[in-house]
C-alpha cells in the first residue's frame, strides 16, 4: 500500500512538473532573427557559440528564446524581398539593400521604432548616436517630421581612400613629405628628373584597381574646386559630376601638362590589375592612392615584395591634396551607416519590444567584445596593455565548437570596436606586423578633413535610367581631356559638358537638387564650417 502511494505520489509530482514546464515554455517568447548564411565549414548559424551565448546572458533572465533563421548572404536582397512579400519575415530583419528598405518603408511595412528606442534602448542610441540614427530616419508624411524605421548598423572605420608616396624617393631628393599640391608637383618632376625608378619611372599614378576614371581623379579635382563658388544645394545636385565644378577644369589642365610631361602615368585609365600590381613591386611607381592599409596587406605583400626588388623601397603616407578656397585636405569617407537592421511593421508590439532590447544589450561593451572576439585562448590567445585580442585564430584553425562570424552575429557593428577610435586604429594595425606605426599614421591621414560621400534614402529615378551611360562618357572625357595637345583642353572640356549633360546627367542634376531640396539626402558639405 505504501509503494503504491509512493508511485502516486511521484507520479503526481512528475506531472506537476511537466505541467509547470509546458506553463512555462508557453509563457517564453521566441524572437527570430535574420542571420546571413556564408557556407563557412563547420559553422552552424542556428547552434553556434555566440547564438548560446546570446542565448544565456540575454535570452534565459528575459524568457526569450532567441532563434536565428539562416539567409544566404549572396541571395539576401532576393529572398528578404520574398518574405516580406509573403509575411513571413523573421522578426528583425538586416539587408544592405537600402532601396528596399526604403521601399518597405514607403508601402507601411516597416515598425515605426521612435518610441521602443527611447524606453527600451539607452545603450544602443547612446552607441549608434543622433548623426547615425538619422540614417534610419524618414519623413513618410510630408509634415517635415522624420520617424526612425531603420536601426543602422555603425561602420567602425569610415577610412576611405590613403595617398602613399616613395619615402626613399623623398630621402634621395633630399625632400620633406609634400605639404601642399604644388610640393607635391615638384616632387614628382624631381623623381622623374632622377629616374629613381630606373627608366621605367612611374612618378604619378592614380589609383590601383578602381576601374572608374573620374573616381580616380575625384580627389584631385575636388583640390582645385572653388568652394566659395559652390553652395551645399550644388556639392549634392553635381554630387556624380564633379568635373562640371568651378575650379575643375584648371586641374584637369595641370593633369594635362603632368601627362605631357610623362610624370603621370600614361597608362593611367588602363584597369589591369596585374600590370599595376607588377609596376608597384618592381618600385616603378612614385605615388599611388588606394584603402588605407593597401601598402602593407599581406595578401598582396606590396612592401615586402617591393623590399625584395628594391632593398630599402617604402611607402609612407602623405597628405598634399590641400584645397586652396578651404585651406582643407578634403578627404571623402564613407556614411557612418552599414547594415540596415528593421523589424517588420506585423510584428506583435511585444516581439518589437523583446528585439529592440535584444539590440541594446548587444550594444553593451562586454557583449559587444565576446561576440566579435569569442573566447580567449580560443578564438584568439591573449589582449595586448590597450584591451585588444592579439593572435587572433583563424576559422581554418579554430575547432568547429568555438568557431564564429563575428559581423553576422553581432551585426549593429561592422566592423571590430574596441571602445574609441584610436583603439580602434590600433586594432586595425595589429594584422600589419613590422607596419602598425605606417598603418596607423595612414589612416589618421585619411580622417583628416572629411566629408561623408553623399546617398539618398528615395529612388533617384534618373540615375538608375542615366547613371551608366554618364559614366561611361565620364571616363572617355577624362581620357580625352588629358591626352589631348594642351593647346585643345577648352575646347575638349566644353565639348565633353555639353556631351555628358545631354547623355543624362542635366536629369540626374535636376532630380539630385530637388532630393536636397525636400530634404532627402545623407551626407555633408565640404565647405561647410
Amino acid at each position: 500500500m505504501k509503494r503504491k502511494l509512493s508511485f502516486l505520489l511521484v507520479a503526481m509530482l512528475l506531472l506537476g512538473s511537466l505541467g509547470l514546464q509546458a506553463f512555462a515554455a508557453e509563457d517564453w517568447l521566441t524572437l527570430r532573427v535574420e542571420i546571413f548564411d556564408r557556407s563557412i565549414a563547420g559553422f552552424n548559424v542556428e547552434d553556434n557559440m555566440q547564438l548560446r551565448y546570446i542565448q544565456e546572458k540575454f535570452g534565459d533572465p528575459n524568457k526569450i528564446k532567441v532563434q536565428f533563421v539562416p539567409v544566404s548572404r549572396w541571395d539576401e536582397g532576393e529572398i528578404l524581398t520574398t518574405q516580406l512579400g509573403g509575411g513571413i519575415a523573421p522578426d528583425i530583419c538586416l539587408t544592405y539593400n537600402g532601396e528596399l528598405v526604403n521601399q518597405y518603408i514607403d508601402m507601411g511595412g516597416l515598425y515605426q521604432l521612435d518610441d521602443l528606442l527611447a524606453q527600451y534602448a539607452p545603450n544602443l542610441t547612446a552607441f549608434l548616436g543622433e548623426e547615425l540614427l538619422g540614417y534610419g530616419q524618414k519623413d513618410t508624411d510630408g509634415d517635415g517630421v522624420k520617424e526612425q524605421y531603420i536601426v543602422p548598423a555603425r561602420r567602425i572605420s569610415v577610412a576611405n581612400v590613403g595617398n602613399f608616396i616613395r619615402g626613399d624617393w623623398l630621402e634621395k631628393l633630399g625632400l620633406e613629405k609634400p605639404a601642399t599640391v604644388d610640393e607635391f608637383i615638384a616632387y614628382l618632376y624631381a623623381a622623374k628628373e632622377a629616374n629613381l625608378g630606373g627608366q621605367n619611372t612611374i612618378p604619378f599614378f592614380f589609383d590601383l584597381y578602381e576601374a572608374d576614371p573620374i573616381f580616380n581623379a575625384k580627389r584631385w579635382i575636388d583640390t582645385y574646386v572653388d568652394f566659395t563658388k559652390v553652395t551645399e544645394e550644388d556639392w549634392f545636385a553635381y554630387n556624380k559630376n564633379h568635373e562640371m565644378l568651378p575650379g575643375a577644369l584648371e586641374g584637369f589642365r595641370v593633369l594635362n601638362k603632368l601627362y605631357h610631361d610623362g610624370v603621370l602615368y600614361e597608362n593611367f585609365a588602363m584597369d589591369d590589375d596585374n600590370a599595376n600590381d607588377s609596376n608597384l613591386v618592381q618600385g616603378y611607381f612614385g605615388f599611388f592612392s588606394q584603402q588605407p592599409d593597401q601598402p602593407w596587406r599581406f595578401d598582396k605583400n606590396y612592401q615586402k615584395e617591393m623590399e625584395k626588388n628594391v632593398p630599402g623601397a617604402y611607402w609612407t603616407t602623405t597628405n598634399p591634396f590641400v584645397n586652396a578656397s578651404l585651406n582643407k585636405t578634403l578627404h571623402d569617407v564613407y556614411a557612418p551607416n552599414g547594415m540596415n537592421i528593421f523589424i517588420p511593421a506585423w510584428v506583435k508590439e511585444e516581439t518589437a519590444v523583446a528585439a529592440v532590447k535584444l539590440l541594446d544589450w548587444m550594444s553593451v561593451y562586454e557583449n559587444m567584445f565576446f561576440l566579435q572576439n569569442g573566447v580567449e585562448g580560443k578564438n584568439y590567445l591573449a589582449v595586448n596593455e590597450d584591451g585588444i585580442p592579439v593572435q587572433v585564430q583563424g576559422t581554418d584553425v579554430v575547432a568547429d565548437e568555438y568557431k564564429m562570424h563575428a559581423g553576422d552575429v553581432c551585426f549593429i557593428a561592422n566592423g571590430l570596436y574596441y571602445g574609441s577610435p584610436e583603439k580602434n586604429a590600433k586594432a586595425l594595425s595589429i594584422p600589419f606586423a613590422g607596419y602598425e606605426d605606417e598603418v596607423i599614421a595612414s589612416y589618421a591621414d585619411s580622417l583628416t578633413d572629411t566629408w561623408t560621400q553623399v546617398s539618398f534614402p528615395i529612388t533617384i529615378q534618373a540615375d538608375n535610367d542615366y547613371g551608366a551611360m554618364v559614366k561611361s562618357k565620364q571616363g572617355e572625357f577624362l581620357t580625352a581631356i588629358i591626352t589631348c595637345a594642351p593647346e585643345e583642353v577648352d575646347k575638349v572640356y566644353d565639348e565633353y559638358m555639353k556631351t555628358i549633360l545631354e547623355t543624362g546627367a542635366a536629369q540626374m542634376i535636376e532630380e539630385f537638387r530637388a532630393a536636397y531640396q525636400s530634404g532627402d539626402y545623407r551626407g555633408t558639405f565640404p565647405g561647410g564650417e
